[in-house]
C-alpha cells in the first residue's frame, strides 16, 4: 500500500516571508553597526579626553612648580637683599635673562611674532622666570678677604666655566660668572676674575654661613613639534629652555615637554594699591610695574591628536570651547578643552 505525501509539507517560504524576514535582518544588522559605531566614537573621545587631562596636568605640575619658586635665592628676599651683580659674560652682550631683581623674576612675551628667539608659535604667549637652584654648597675656603676666587667642598651641583652663580648669606647677594672651576684635593676653587665680570670683587668677604647656588633662567613656550596628525595637522607642545649650572653660561636647546599644548596665554596679577594683594589682572603689555606682580595666571589649550572625533565648527552638535575670551574654531574634529591656573609668586610676597 503506498503513502502519498501532502504537498503542504514541501511548501516553501512565501514571497512576503521572505521580505519579512529581509527587513528584519536589515534593521538588526543596521542597529549592530550603529552600536559599533557609537562605541568607537565613544572609546576615540574617552582617549582624546584622558590624552589631554593627562597633558594638561603634566604641564601645569612643572609650570606651577617653577613658578612658586620664581625669585628664590636661599634664606634671602629679594625685597630684603637685593642682589649685586657683576656678570659680564660675553662681556657687553650680557644675556637679558641674566638681570634679577623684582622687576625680572617673571616676565611674559604677548603674543610673540613669528621668527621669534623661542621659535615659538606666533600668537602664543612666553613666560621666563629666574630663580637660584633649589641645591646649594657651603663655603671652605678663602673667607678672611676679599679676592678674586671662593671655595668649597666638593662641586655635586656640576659648576663649570661661566656658568652663572650666586652666593648669599642673608644680609647680601652677589650674581657672578665663574671663569674657572677647579678641583685639588677635594676643594674646589671657582674664580671670578674682571675678564667676565664687571669688578673682581664680591660685595663683601663671604664666611662659612654663605650658600652657593646655580642661577637659572626658564623658559616655558608653544612650538611647532615637526610632526603631523594622520590628517596633516600641526602637532604643538609645550617646550621648556633652561639655562642653569652646568650649562657654562649658554643658554641649552629647549626640549619638549608635553605634546597637545595647542596655545598658551598669560595674564599677570599687579597689585596697584601696595597692599601684597593682587587689584587686577593684565597681558604682559599692560603691566604697568613688573615689581608689583605678585601672581600670573596661565591659561592653556589642550588638543588630542585624533581629528574627526567631534564635530567640526557649523555643526549643530559641534564642541563648543572657550580660550582667551572667544570661541574656539574647530576645523579638523579634533578634541578640545582649555584649562587655566593662578600662581602666586612666593619670593616676592612681602
Amino acid at each position: 500500500m503506498r503513502t502519498i505525501k501532502s504537498n503542504q509539507n514541501m511548501a516553501g517560504f512565501g514571497l512576503v516571508e521572505l521580505m519579512v524576514s529581509i527587513t528584519l535582518g536589515l534593521l538588526l544588522t543596521a542597529a549592530v553597526i550603529q552600536t559599533l559605531v557609537a562605541a568607537n566614537t565613544s572609546y576615540r573621545i574617552q582617549d582624546s579626553l584622558s590624552q589631554i587631562q593627562e597633558a594638561g596636568r603634566y604641564a601645569i605640575h612643572f609650570l606651577g612648580k617653577d613658578l612658586r619658586m620664581a625669585g628664590y635665592m636661599g634664606c634671602a628676599s629679594l625685597r630684603n637683599v637685593p642682589v649685586n651683580n657683576i656678570a659680564d659674560y660675553p662681556s657687553g652682550n650680557v644675556p637679558a635673562d641674566i638681570v634679577f631683581d623684582l622687576n625680572n623674576v617673571v616676565r611674559g612675551s604677548n603674543n610673540v611674532a613669528a621668527g621669534n628667539a623661542w621659535n615659538a608659535v606666533p600668537n602664543t604667549d612666553v613666560i621666563t622666570l629666574r630663580r637660584a637652584t633649589s641645591q646649594s654648597v657651603r663655603l671652605t675656603g678663602n673667607m678672611a678677604a676679599m679676592n678674586a676666587n671662593i671655595q668649597i667642598d666638593g662641586n655635586p651641583l656640576g659648576f663649570q666655566q661661566y656658568d652663572y652663580l650666586m652666593i648669599t648669606d642673608c644680609l647680601n647677594a652677589d650674581l657672578f660668572v665663574a671663569n674657572n672651576v677647579s678641583n685639588s684635593s677635594g676643594t674646589v676653587t671657582i674664580t671670578h676674575p674682571q675678564s667676565v665680570n664687571t669688578d673682581v670683587n664680591l660685595s663683601k668677604a663671604y664666611g662659612p654661613d654663605a650658600e652657593v647656588f646655580g642661577f637659572e633662567s626658564v623658559s616655558y613656550f608653544v612650538r611647532d613639534t615637526g610632526r603631523d596628525t594622520d590628517g596633516g595637522n600641526d602637532i604643538h607642545a609645550l617646550y621648556v629652555q633652561r639655562r642653569s649650572a652646568g650649562s657654562g653660561g649658554a643658554a641649552p636647546a629647549a626640549y619638549e615637554l608635553v605634546e597637545g599644548v595647542e596655545n598658551m596665554q598669560l595674564t599677570f596679577g599687579e597689585d596697584t594699591d601696595n597692599d601684597n594683594g593682587v587689584d587686577v589682572y593684565r597681558t604682559t603689555n599692560n603691566v604697568a610695574n613688573w615689581e608689583n606682580v605678585l601672581s600670573v595666571k596661565i591659561e592653556i589649550l589642550l588638543v588630542s591628536d585624533q581629528e574627526n572625533v567631534v564635530a567640526q565648527t557649523g555643526s549643530d552638535i559641534a564642541q563648543v570651547v572657550t580660550f582667551n575670551g572667544a570661541a574656539v574654531q574647530n576645523n579638523d574634529g579634533r578634541y578640545r578643552r582649555a584649562i587655566s591656573n593662578v600662581f602666586t609668586i612666593r619670593n616676592k610676597l612681602k
